[in-house]
């Protein structure tokens, strides 16, 4: 089916007429919770809280979370550290080692013989 300009021009006007809907309300799992937290749990530490208060603290606030959880969730959550790649890594030199001399034979070789 086609359309003509004039039952598009029709249907934006109807679209831009329509009110705005309510924020959704959203909800998080705990690691999610954790997750969305992650900056404010971190600057807590910094200043020299431990995890068990930053778990009462968290539910204190209604997020019902045992300490060794956070723990979990935290090392899931933060971002791991990146190693250098090997396009930017600085290869470290390779020591150079002298050729080995060459050492005389173990054992005697017998001259040629014609007997077989």
């Amino acid at each position: 089916m086609k359309y003509t300009s004039e039952q598009l021009d029709a249907i934006a006007a109807k679209l831009r007429d329509m009110p705005a809907v309510e924020k959704r309300r959203q909800e998080y799992s705990k690691q999610a919770a954790v997750a969305v937290l992650i900056k404010e749990i971190t600057a807590l530490q910094k200043r020299g809280y431990a995890l068990a208060e930053i778990a009462e603290a968290l539910r204190g606030e209604g997020l019902d979370i045992a300490t060794p959880t956070l723990k979990n969730y935290l090392l899931r959550t933060k971002p791991a550290r990146k190693k250098p790649s090997a396009a930017t890594a600085v290869p470290k030199p390779v020591p150079q080692k002298p050729p080995p001399a060459t050492k005389p034979a173990s054992f005697p070789v017998p001259s040629d013989t014609d007997e077989i």
